[in-house]
């Protein structure tokens, strides 16, 4: 049997990022368990785009705050820069102008340098892109995306520097309770002791809650990428898109590559077991990616195809993450069901969760949106401007 104060289970971006908050803020002896190894569900997969682009306020704004650490990542946690800047387009159909100029709107009282762009200027940033008459556009200035694995690993490095332990190859078994009060987790290798447990289980979040009696709605299901190369005369790389009117997500990536996906939302017609899935792409779904990307980028009819593969999402019923803690049991936590979004947000989500279980309350931001009651209460979070899944 061994003792600490805080375990948290699950070795992703968000269980080293608490791991980090948690252990800067001198919370007690920290101890990180991964069944795996550091990355191994959902992080290590991530497109990890880096874009403040969301419908709502708390999102955009824990978005935001993510940003400005991901952009001196390598001082304010450690290790080389993560961070690549591209902009990011937002092309929607005209149609959907009113919700667009909403989501603009909101984004600006924030603080976030995004505006419409006509086709020209979209040209102008990507001599590559294609706008057809009946497409809007739009361009936030400071996005881009992040080297995922480099990003888990430097924060459990720097986790571990300041005294958390991270444990891999150690699978949690099951939550043990006094009462209504939790005392330790047992493992493969034995049991915890501990007065704190935080779940950061990704998309096996609702299999460990149910056997303490908590119903965390959230599905692990499988979502897809797609890798081309580009032609040798595509030129520069181009922005981070979100492609609305063709449902997909592109970036550029590791040497010529784009990295493509859905943002159509069909994920969550494909629920999975996490520990057995499909992790390559399906043939049949490659061309039509290839298809709907040479619209936007006429020139990538002669990319090179790379095939792709098959990743984890972990999807609430409103697409949106729960941090609470788990009602009716003290001393566990839960940042859970991310639903495909949640790379960018991890530097401000480690901060929360050491706010909850340190003061007793998130102070940076509110955070009751996205309680776990929230479900219950019919009280979702909204997106009312929403042109796609996007948050």
């Amino acid at each position: 049997m061994q003792t600490c104060d805080i375990v948290i289970v699950g070795g992703g971006v968000m269980g080293v990022s608490i791991a980090h908050a948690l252990a800067r803020r001198r919370a007690g002896r920290i101890v990180v368990l991964e069944k795996a190894f550091l990355g191994a569900g959902s992080s290590g997969k991530s497109g990890a785009i880096i874009r403040q682009h969301y419908s709502n306020r708390l999102t955009a704004s824990m978005a935001q705050k993510s940003l400005r650490v991901f952009e001196h990542f390598e001082d304010a946690v450690g290790g080389p820069p993560v961070f690549t800047h591209t902009g990011m387009a937002i092309v929607v159909n005209q149609r959907d102008r009113a919700g667009l100029e909403a989501n603009l709107a909101m984004q600006q009282t924030l603080g976030i340098d995004v505006r419409l762009v006509t086709g020209q200027e979209l040209a102008d940033i990507d001599p590559n892109a294609q706008l057809a008459e009946d497409e809007l556009a739009a361009f936030e200035s400071e996005a881009g995306y992040v080297e995922a694995v480099q990003v888990v690993a430097s924060f459990a490095e720097a986790a571990g520097r300041e005294g958390a332990d991270i444990r891999q190859g150690v699978e949690v078994k099951g939550v043990v309770l006094d009462g209504s009060r939790v005392v330790g987790v047992d493992t493969n290798e034995g049991r915890y002791e501990c007065r704190t447990v935080v779940l950061a289980t990704g998309p096996w979040a609702a299999h460990l809650a149910r056997a303490v009696g908590v119903r965390l709605p959230v599905q692990a299901c499988r979502t897809q990428v797609a890798l081309f190369r580009r032609p040798t005369d595509f030129g520069r790389r181009g922005p981070v898109y979100g492609d609305f009117v063709h449902g997909l997500y592109f970036k550029p990536t590791h040497g010529e590559m784009l990295h493509a996906g859905s943002i159509a939302g069909e994920e969550v017609d494909d629920p999975v077991d996490p520990d057995e899935y499909n992790e390559a792409a399906d043939g049949t779904w490659l061309p039509q990616v290839r298809q709907r990307l040479s619209r936007r980028y006429p020139a990538m009819h002669r990319g090179y195809g790379r095939g792709g593969y098959g990743a984890l999402y972990a999807i609430t019923p409103d697409w949106h993450p729960i941090l609470d803690r788990c009602p009716g049991l003290e001393g566990v936590y839960c940042a859970v069901g991310f639903s495909g979004h949640g790379f960018k947000l991890s530097p401000i989500v480690g901060q929360l969760l050491a706010e909850l279980i340190i003061d007793g309350e998130a102070r940076t931001l509110d955070i009751a949106p996205l309680r776990l009651a929230r479900f219950e209460e019919n009280d979702l979070v909204k997106t009312p401007y929403a042109y796609g899944v996007i948050g």
